[in-house]
C-alpha cells in the first residue's frame, strides 16, 4: 500500500524501518499511551516490527521527503462490534512529530482508505481515557463519540483502565465529504 499526503505518506512496513521504529517505540511517551511497554530492546522491537510486517494490518507513517518511518498506522477488524465491515484504526507517533498535524493527516487518508478502498461501513478508534492527544485526533478527523467502556482492559504494568470510544459511518464520510 501507498498513500501519497501533503507531509506524509502511509506506505507497508519493512524491514529496514526497524531503526527508526526502535527509536520511537522505546520512548516512554509512545508506547504506554497506546497501551504497550516501551521497546526495552531493538531486538524485541524487531520481534514486534516482524509481527506487524506479516500481519498485513499496520502500515509505516513516513516523513513524505525522507521516507523515513516516524510512526505507524493500523486498519484491522474490530473485536468490540460483531460486524464483518466493522474496521478499527490504531496508531502512534514519534513523539518528535507531536502537534505538527500529522497524525490528524495519516488518520484522514486512512479514513479515506477504508471507506474508499475497502468494504468497510463502519469505522472506529479508540484510546485510554487519559491519552488527550489521540481524543482531540478523533474529534479533528469528524469521529462521534459512542461512549467509554469501564475496565476495558489491563495493560502491561497491570493498571486496569477504562477506554473512550468513537465512530464514523460510511454514509457519514461521504456527507461529509460532499461539503469539503
Amino acid at each position: 500500500m501507498r498513500i501519497i499526503g501533503e507531509k506524509i505518506n502511509i506506505r507497508d512496513l519493512r524491514f529496514n524501518d526497524l531503526d527508526a521504529y526502535f527509536e520511537y517505540g522505546k520512548d516512554p511517551n509512545v508506547g504506554p499511551f497506546a497501551g504497550w511497554k516501551p521497546f526495552p530492546s531493538k531486538d524485541i522491537a524487531s520481534r514486534v516490527l516482524n509481527g506487524q510486517i506479516v500481519s498485513k494490518e499496520t502500515y509505516a507513517i513516513a516523513l513524505k521527503d525522507k521516507d523515513i518511518l516516524i510512526g505507524t498506522i493500523s486498519l484491522y477488524n474490530t473485536g468490540i462490534r460483531k460486524y464483518n465491515k466493522a474496521k478499527s484504526l490504531g496508531f502512534s507517533l514519534n513523539s518528535a512529530y507531536w502537534n505538527q498535524g500529522i497524525m490528524t493527516e495519516a488518520v484522514k487518508l486512512m479514513i479515506a482508505y477504508a471507506f474508499e478502498k475497502t468494504d468497510c461501513e463502519i469505522l472506529e478508534v479508540g484510546h485510554h481515557t487519559d491519552n488527550y492527544r489521540c481524543k482531540r485526533v478523533a474529534e479533528k478527523c469528524g469521529f462521534n463519540y459512542d461512549g467509554t467502556l469501564c475496565s476495558y482492559k489491563k495493560l502491561y504494568d497491570g493498571r486496569l483502565i477504562d477506554a473512550c470510544f468513537y465512530s464514523m459511518t460510511k454514509e457519514e464520510y461521504e456527507r461529509k465529504k460532499k461539503y469539503e
